[in-house]
């Protein structure tokens, strides 16, 4: 309906939403605009445990992706072949969240100083927390910032991170030569994010694999966090993605040519996605288990996802590592 602006769908979330007294929770979300919208949705810093990076062996799939070794992630990869012998580096994470994967780069032994910047309060100080926690307040620091007015300060760094949060960036034409500003002589740009449709607009072939795999696990790992099954994935209207997040994968089908244009491509390491993390959605805290039968389901559902992109589905999420032209 209307190239998928809203659908039928729409309808069944706003009467489930009646049912939960939760409706002024979604008006009051509507008397937000633009930025602040956002802000208000990252506000929230419970991460929990229903989408698929929960999952451990997700995790050392992603790192099999990477370096071929399911112990060995993509930070420790390239601290150890491209950042090799390099020592005391300054790092920039644009929108850096909670700080978790911030974390994950800090205790690589290359870096001096690591500065994250997210617009979200709340999340800066939940990452400063963390890094405190984890003793890297020395060399990790968070900040609140929006990363579209660092252009102006002319500051580089010797690496700049984009983890899972350039997809939420708008005009990635303009926005990758802002970036490559930031990069000092001889820096990267190290790449962990979405590169799927935009607005999650899954295509047909991924949503067949999806709803194929959903058909094939028992109901009791289909049970979402209110009590429902989950019976197969479902495209979101493009409107109920603006309205929950107007920054989630808005323009994020862009993100990989941007990329292209403004950077060399030194390496470029797809970790799938395209199936598991949209079935996953919702239903990942029924997989947490490191017990026999959910391993033997989880091995089935990789095994699925490996399937479908040996049969041309393209990969939604990669891990890059770059350099300016």
């Amino acid at each position: 309906m209307f190239a998928n602006y809203v659908n039928r769908h729409d309808l069944t979330r706003v009467a489930r939403k009646l049912e939960r007294g939760q409706v002024d929770k979604v008006l009051a979300k509507l008397r937000i605009r633009g930025k602040a919208r956002v802000t208000a949705h990252w506000a929230n810093i419970d991460a929990g445990t229903q989408e698929w990076w929960a999952i451990k062996a997700v995790q050392r799939r992603w790192n099999t992706f990477a370096s071929g070794d399911p112990e060995v992630s993509f930070p420790m990869y390239a601290a150890r072949t491209h950042l090799a012998d390099r020592a005391n580096l300054t790092a920039l994470s644009l929108g850096c969240g909670t700080g978790g994967n911030e974390i994950n780069w800090a205790k690589q032994e290359v870096f001096g100083e690591i500065l994250g910047i997210d617009i979200a309060p709340e999340r800066i100080d939940a990452a400063n927390r963390g890094a405190k926690e984890h003793g890297l307040e020395g060399n990790l620091r968070f900040e609140v910032a929006d990363a579209h007015d660092l252009i102006k300060a002319k500051q580089t760094y010797d690496v700049v991170l984009g983890l899972q949060s350039l997809h939420h960036f708008q005009n990635l034409d303009d926005t990758m030569q802002w970036v490559a500003k930031l990069i000092a002589p001889g820096g990267f740009l190290m790449v962990d994010e979405f590169i799927g449709p935009t607005r999650f607009q899954w295509t047909r072939q991924q949503i067949a694999a999806a709803n194929e795999l959903l058909a094939r696990l028992p109901e009791s790992r289909k049970r979402m966090s209110d009590g429902r099954i989950k019976e197969r994935v479902i495209r979101p209207s493009k409107l109920s993605m603006i309205i929950d997040d107007p920054s989630e994968a808005v323009d994020s089908d862009r993100l990989l040519p941007a990329i292209e244009d403004n950077f060399e491509v030194v390496e470029v390491l797809p970790y799938g996605g395209s199936v598991l993390h949209i079935a996953f959605s919702g239903i990942s805290h029924n997989f947490l288990g490191d017990d026999d039968e959910t391993q033997e389901l989880l091995d089935m559902c990789f095994a699925h996802e490996d399937k479908a992109l040996a049969n041309g589905l393209e990969h939604d999420f990669a891990f890059m590592v770059c350099r300016p032209h």
